[in-house]
């Protein structure tokens, strides 16, 4: 119940409108800096190349913003500088003492920064809920139930965002909170209902071309080469056997951890019809060369591949294991820990 109510009362913040102000095109900013605050401020939007400096009196100065609803304006006072958006609504700017921005709207009904503000309470609300349950979790079975709980819980807060804020930056913010928590089609479902502006954020961008990439490369589908300096998927994968490959870098603790099953599967079942592949990625080439020396890799390797794989595969994640089949079809991705031998044992017998 008590997590139904903050969905409620997020879901009532973001739809209602009320009548009476109107959103203009220009925002009004009205700043109380207080006794510190320097003799100017600048307030910018990158998107819309604005960038202008205020005099600031006795702590306070006033003046008008473009509106812009898909981005963040940026405040700068001294050493200082915070976001906040400019939704066309009357804005009164002023830092808190841990020197955050405080941002109150005149009208907070028909305001894009109250109803972002109510959104980031609600995930907020959501996190302390869930939290001291998750960590006092009296077993495993307990914390991944109450861990799915959580998730299902931002889905549908997220979802319900993206829903109502289609046309301004808060349906971003909701997007990045589903990235992890949402299928391919799902997330292609939900892409579609933003304004075209919003399909040009850079992390959008980023995402659209991410579940693109993991569509054309998914489960049943025939590899996708890629090619780095003069080595090739290909050297490696439609050979005729099946070759699991990890996309790993030196300093990802979980690729690591990854790495006994992975030589465990390799001492098992390598021979005629399996094999292993590691792909360095978003790594220096001498780091990735050291630790995999110290890791133990003794089988195949493309080192300093950076972002041209995952950006093939649509990974956003390391590590990513994927099982490819003799012929190059991708059987299986995203392996983890017993997942991998139990996959690779559906197919291969043990040599050893």
């Amino acid at each position: 119940m008590k997590t139904r109510s903050i969905f409620l009362a997020a879901a009532l913040s973001f739809m209602i409108v009320g009548c009476g102000p109107k959103v203009s095109d220009k925002t009004v900013v009205t700043g109380n800096l207080g006794a510190d605050a320097p003799e100017m401020v600048n307030i910018s939007i990158k998107a819309l190349n604005f960038n202008k400096n205020y005099p600031v009196q006795n702590g306070h100065f006033k003046g008008e913003v473009p509106k812009y609803v898909e981005g963040l304006a940026r405040l700068k006072a001294g050493n200082i500088s915070a976001s906040f958006i400019s939704d066309g609504t009357p804005l009164t700017l002023s830092f808190n003492e841990d020197k955050t921005l405080n941002v109150v709207s005149k009208y907070p009904k028909i305001s894009v920064q109250a109803k972002y503000d109510a959104f980031n309470k609600a995930m907020q609300d959501i996190q302390a809920l869930y939290q001291p349950q998750i960590e006092s979790a009296a077993d495993e079975a307990t914390e991944d139930k109450l861990y799915d709980s959580f998730q299902n819980d931002v889905k549908k807060l997220c979802l319900a965002t993206v829903d109502a804020n289609s046309d301004n930056l808060i349906a971003v913010s909701a997007i990045e909170n589903l990235r992890y928590l949402l299928t391919n089609n799902q997330m292609d479902s939900v892409l579609t209902t933003i304004d075209t502006v919003l399909a040009k954020v850079p992390s959008i961008s980023t995402i659209s071309k991410s579940v693109s990439a993991r569509k054309k490369t998914a489960e049943g589908q025939m590899f996708t080469d890629f090619s780095v300096k003069n080595q090739k998927l290909s050297d490696y994968v439609g050979k005729g056997k099946y070759i699991l490959v990890d996309f790993w870098a030196s300093w990802c603790g979980p690729c690591k951890a990854e790495m006994p099953n992975i030589k465990n599967v390799y001492q098992k079942y390598a021979g005629s019809e399996f094999d292993v592949l590691s792909v360095a990625v978003w790594d220096k080439k001498e780091d990735s060369i050291e630790s995999a020396k110290k890791q133990g890799i003794v089988w195949n390797q493309i080192i300093d591949a950076q972002r041209v794989p995952t950006n093939v595969y649509g990974i956003d994640g390391i590590p990513h294991i994927i099982l490819f089949g003799p012929d190059g079809t991708i059987v299986k991705r995203d392996l983890r820990g017993d997942d991998i031998e139990a996959e690779v044992a559906k197919y291969v017998k043990p040599v050893k």
